[in-house]
């Protein structure tokens, strides 16, 4: 049996379903899967029950507290390197009664999000409830995973809303388990499904190919048990 598989394993198959393993591989250790094929929560769920590292985050954020910190892309120089391009804004948000998380935002919607800021803080002082809706998708991580420093930003930011560092520390364990979170999401969400879909497929290629060979082997033992032998010309082909 062990000899029928290894005849079986093709140089294509194998190369198919190492792409496949390597790639998913990748994704789970630098990416957001398996996460993202979680069920989803909306941000009324995120008001009501904090927020857990490692959670699906789907729908329209509707409070916003203002930016305290943006995400950069910079050019590599031989000695050195400078900022190019701001490439993201991170915005503080009320999670639970009383957290706070932050979430990830693209310059896409940075006009939404400050003027969801705006009508966030009319409404704290007895305004309308705020009427813009910024959508959004992604998984709570810990800050510092995705950007340096940010988490001290975000604790500084919180300082100087007026919470002490006892009162930042309970908030913390009572709606983040005392983590700092960030929900933060792939430029395209559809781009990380596809990706994920092409790694399973190729997997999945790569193990129908050597199952499709295996049974070729087993139908040619049996023949060769049963004295047959293959029609003239025709020659066995392992994909």
């Amino acid at each position: 049996m062990i000899g029928r598989l290894l005849r079986s394993i093709s140089g294509f198959s194998i190369i198919v379903l190492l792409l496949g393993c390597i790639f998913l591989g990748v994704l789970i250790k630098e990416g957001d899967f398996p996460n993202i094929l979680m069920p989803s929560h909306d941000y009324d769920y995120v008001l009501e029950n904090g927020l857990k590292k490692g959670q699906h985050i789907k729908g329209e954020i509707f409070y916003s507290l203002g930016s305290f910190a943006s995400e950069e892309s910079y050019t590599q120089y031989e000695n050195s390197r400078t900022a190019s391009k701001t490439t993201g804004y991170y915005y503080m948000i009320p999670v639970g009664e009383g957290g706070m998380a932050a979430v990830y935002i693209r310059k896409a919607d940075l006009d939404d999000m400050d003027t969801l800021t705006n009508e966030t803080y009319e409404y704290l002082e007895g305004g309308d409830y705020p009427q813009t809706g910024v959508h959004f998708e992604g998984v709570a991580v810990k800050m510092d995973k995705q950007l340096k420093g940010l988490e001290n930003a975000f604790r500084e930011e919180l300082e100087y809303m007026g919470y002490t560092e006892s009162e930042v520390e309970e908030m913390l364990s009572s709606y983040s388990d005392g983590e700092c979170l960030v929900l933060y999401g792939p430029a395209q969400m559809s781009t990380a499904y596809v990706m994920i879909a092409v790694s399973i497929l190729a997997i999945l290629l790569g193990i129908f190919l050597i199952a499709r060979n295996y049974r070729k082997e087993v139908e040619y033992d049996e023949m060769k048990a049963s004295g047959m032998t293959k029609p003239e010309g025709v020659t066995k082909i392992n994909m």
